[in-house]
C-alpha cells in the first residue's frame, strides 16, 4: 500500500504545469493613457504614456519624492495602430500591457477622418478594456502630455477625474460597439497655457473640458458648444451634479440652483412613430441669489421652478437640434425605437439617417423641484435696507 502511494505521488508530478507564460511585474510596462493622432502620408501616430515606478519613492510622511517626471511618453508611427504598437515594443526592454489603461485621447483631425481603425485595435487587443474613457482633443492629442498635473501624479488621473466627478460625458469604445451606425457623442477637451503658482508663476499647459463632439458613421462631423453640450448630458442621463443659472422674474438678477438628483427617461410617443417623449425629473437646492425677490413665498419658488424647467428644455433642444443638422443620431433614438417599437424600426432601419434628420421630433417634459432654499428667505444684505 505504501509503495502504491509513493508511486502515485511521483506519477502525478509529471502532470503538474507551471506558469510558463508568466511575465513578472518588473518586466512589464503598464500603459496609462493612449493618444492617437493623424500622421503623415496616411499613417497613424500612437503615443503611449507609462508611469515610472522607480521615480515614485515615498518619503517618511507618506508623500511622493521624484527626481524627475513620474511618467514617460513614447510616440511611434505606422499604417495602423497595431504596426505602431509593435514598432514601440521592439524598442522597449519591457513587455507593454494595456491592463491599466484608463484613457483614450483622439486628435481632432484623426476623429474627423474616422476612428474605425482605433476601434478595430481595441476590440482585438485582449488586454485592453473596452470601457476606457474617450476624449477628443483639439489639434494633436499628444499635446496633452505637456499638461502639468499639479494635483495629480499624471495626466491620466486628471482626465479620469473629469468623468468620475461627472463634469463631462463618459463615452467608451463599448458605446460605439453597441451602435448600429457609429453615431455617438464624445466629450471634447480644450488645451491652453496659463501662469501657475505650482510652476513658480511660469506658463504651463492646462487642460479642461469644452463641449461635445458628434460622430456620424464613426467620424466626427460637428462640435457642440458648451451650452449645447450640457443638453447632451441631460439626453444621455448623466447629469448628477450641475448648476442651473436662472434670472429672477422681478429684477432679472441671477439665481443659482444646484442639481442634487436628476433622471431622464426616453420613450417613443404612443401617437407619433418618430416623436419621442423625454421626461426629466430634477431635484435641487437654491445655492445663491443676487436678487431681492422674496424666496419665502411658495408662489415665488413655483415661478423659479418653471423658469428653471424652461432653461433645461432649451439646453436639451439645442443639443438635439444640432445633432439633427449634423444628421447624427448621437443620442441613439434609433435604439429606443428598436426596443419599444421593433416593427416600426424594422421598416425604418435602412433609411434611419434621413428619417432622423427629417422626421424625428421631441416632446421635452421637465419637472424641477426646489427642495431647500437655505436658512434665509432673502439675501442677508437686504436687511440693511429693510430693518
Amino acid at each position: 500500500m505504501k509503495n502504491v502511494l509513493i508511486f502515485s505521488m511521483i506519477f502525478s508530478i509529471f502532470f503538474l504545469t507551471g506558469c510558463w507564460s508568466r511575465v513578472e511585474i518588473n518586466e512589464r510596462a503598464f500603459v496609462s493613457t493612449i493618444l492617437v493622432d493623424k500622421g503623415k502620408h496616411g499613417h497613424i501616430d500612437v503615443t503611449l504614456t507609462f508611469p515610472l515606478t522607480n521615480r515614485l519613492a515615498t518619503d517618511q510622511t507618506g508623500g511622493f519624492q521624484s527626481s524627475g517626471k513620474p511618467y514617460a511618453a513614447l510616440t511611434y508611427s505606422g499604417k495602423n495602430i497595431s504596426e505602431s504598437f509593435h514598432k514601440m515594443q521592439v524598442d522597449l526592454p519591457r513587455r507593454i500591457t494595456f491592463g491599466q489603461a484608463k484613457i483614450l485621447v483622439i486628435g481632432e483631425n484623426m476623429a474627423k477622418e474616422g476612428i474605425t481603425k482605433i476601434l478595430e485595435f481595441i476590440i482585438r487587443e485582449p488586454s485592453l478594456n473596452i470601457n476606457i474613457a474617450m476624449f477628443i482633443a483639439p489639434g494633436k492629442a499628444k499635446d496633452i502630455i505637456q499638461l502639468v498635473p499639479a494635483f495629480e501624479q499624471s495626466q491620466s488621473r486628471i482626465l479620469l477625474g473629469f468623468t468620475k466627478n461627472e463634469i463631462t460625458l463618459l463615452t467608451t469604445p463599448k458605446d460605439f460597439f453597441e451602435t448600429v451606425n457609429g453615431d455617438m457623442a464624445v466629450s471634447m477637451l480644450k488645451v491652453g497655457k496659463r501662469k501657475t503658482l505650482s510652476e513658480n508663476g511660469k506658463k504651463a499647459v492646462w487642460v479642461g473640458t469644452d463641449g461635445i463632439a458628434l460622430f456620424k458613421n464613426y467620424k466626427m462631423v460637428r462640435k457642440l458648444t458648451s451650452y449645447e453640450g450640457r443638453g447632451a448630458l441631460w439626453l444621455r442621463n448623466t447629469v448628477k451634479r450641475a448648476l442651473i443659472t436662472i434670472q429672477s422674474p422681478t429684477d432679472h438678477k441671477d439665481i443659482n440652483v444646484t442639481v442634487l438628483q436628476a433622471s431622464a427617461k426616453i420613450h417613443p410617443s404612443k401617437n407619433e412613430p418618430y416623436t419621442f417623449d423625454v421626461h426629466v425629473n430634477v431635484e435641487g437646492d437654491l445655492s445663491a441669489s443676487d436678487s431681492t425677490i422674496d424666496l419665502g413665498k411658495e408662489t415665488t419658488i413655483k415661478k423659479l421652478e418653471l423658469i428653471g424647467e424652461k432653461a433645461i428644455r432649451k439646453r436639451i433642444a439645442g443639443a438635439f437640434t444640432a445633432s439633427k443638422k449634423a444628421g447624427a443620431d448621437a443620442f441613439q433614438f434609433g435604439e429606443y425605437l428598436s426596443w419599444y417599437k421593433p416593427k416600426i424600426w424594422k421598416k425604418s432601419e435602412r433609411n434611419w439617417a434621413s428619417i432622423y434628420q427629417d422626421k424625428v421630433q421631441l416632446n421635452i417634459l421637465v419637472d424641477l423641484k426646489i427642495k431647500r432654499r437655505g436658512t434665509e428667505n432673502n439675501p442677508f444684505w437686504t436687511k440693511e435696507f429693510n430693518p
